[in-house]
């Protein structure tokens, strides 16, 4: 399946959108005293369905499926350790407010997401995976 021109535009526009509201969650969070993993747990579910949802039939226009959505969860829970580690050491190791820490935690995240979603979603079905 080629990626048209419309497929990075969607998915910078699907990915902003998830990014600010991991950001918010963080955010709140943080200002509620709740621990880093409990917001960034709560995060990953809230946008996992979010991101999967809007990516699914925006960005590479695939009907929803079960089995993509576990798939593309299964993908995206990559980005659990990840989003601590960065947001720890910028929140943290670094003493950045977290209103600064988590947008700069997201920017580290944005490329992985991307092929991670893509390979989730939108991966060649076997018959279209042969070589001809």
């Amino acid at each position: 399946m080629g990626m048209s021109v419309r497929t990075p535009a969607a998915y910078i526009a699907v990915a902003g959108l998830c990014i600010v509201v991991h950001n918010l969650v963080l955010i709140v969070g943080d200002g509620l005293g709740l621990p880093l993993w409990q917001t960034v747990l709560l995060s990953f579910v809230l946008v996992a369905a979010l991101g999967y949802m809007l990516h699914g039939l925006f960005t590479f226009r695939q009907p929803l499926a079960m089995r993509r959505f576990m798939r593309y969860a299964a993908a995206m829970s990559a980005n659990i350790p990840l989003a601590f580690v960065t947001t720890w050491v910028w929140h943290d190791a670094v003493g950045l407010a977290m209103a600064l820490a988590a947008p700069i935690a997201s920017a580290c995240m944005l490329a992985l997401n991307f092929v991670l979603g893509r390979w989730a979603i939108a991966a060649p079905k076997p018959a279209e995976a042969q070589v001809r």
